[in-house]
């Protein structure tokens, strides 16, 4: 495939990484700030503090069975959100050089889930069981304006999309169970991960964009406990259906 160049982590810089969750870009990885402080990722200069939580969102729309809805705009400070019942097509305009954060409740569904895009060779998380949790896509700076997530669930559903610049730092351990996209405000130079698959087919990935030109994707199939380079401050997107403990470390 062609080159395409990520959005990047930091004030100032934008440029390309290799995306292995289903397609592949170039291999010029985005350079941080020299700030040992979190920055928000964006292409504009970008303060070491975080910001306030963004206010302004897109109304709620609902859709019918097997519909298309227009979610609206996603930016900085500007999030979407769509519901609906079973299987359907979301659209939004991600307005400004950011991925986006796509955070799925399917809490009240009764069957299979899954959440991809159209052509990907890989959905962003899929479940044989009611699947909520967090997915990231849209990383590259020349990615289309109109963008497209489908979500194939059986229930009620809502899916809400904000850009990564919003996500709120977490520090220190975190665990949770299912797919997360988190920032860390830490300053250190790996992670360490304990994972626990849900059963014999769950597999565990991470990819952590940071603020340096070290962007890491790593993972395996059986339970494990090891230790990633990481190099936060960074978001860090985790795929899987298992149960899982991420810490940062020295």
């Amino acid at each position: 495939m062609g080159t395409q160049r990520r959005v990047g982590l930091a004030g100032t810089i934008m440029a390309a990484v290799v995306l292995l969750s289903g397609c592949a870009g170039g291999t010029t990885e985005a350079r941080p700030s020299s700030s040992s402080s979190p920055t928000k990722i964006a292409t504009v200069e970008a303060t070491a503090t975080p910001t306030p939580t963004p206010t302004a969102t897109t109304p709620t729309v609902e859709v019918p069975l097997d519909a298309t809805v227009d979610a609206g705009v996603v930016a900085n400070g500007t999030s979407a959100t769509a519901s609906g019942n079973g299987p359907s097509n979301v659209s939004y305009q991600r307005q400004g050089e950011l991925a986006v954060v796509i955070s799925l409740d399917c809490s009240a569904c009764t069957g299979p889930t899954k959440v991809t895009a159209p052509g990907r060779m890989s959905p962003f998380g899929e479940s044989p069981a009611p699947l909520s949790g967090s997915f990231l896509m849209d990383v590259f700076v020349d990615d289309p304006v109109n963008q497209m997530l489908i979500v194939q669930a059986e229930g009620p559903w809502t899916v809400t999309l904000q850009s990564w610049n919003d996500l709120a730092y977490v520090s220190g351990p975190q665990s949770g169970t299912g797919p997360a996209v988190l920032f860390w405000s830490d300053d250190v130079s790996k992670v360490t991960v304990d994972f626990v698959p849900l059963d014999a087919d769950d597999s565990f990935s991470g990819r952590v964009f940071t603020t340096s030109d070290n962007t890491q994707v790593f993972g395996n199939t059986d339970p494990f406990t090891e230790v990633f380079d990481a190099d936060l401050p960074g978001v860090m997107a985790i795929q899987t259906n298992g149960t899982w403990t991420v810490t940062p470390t020295p």
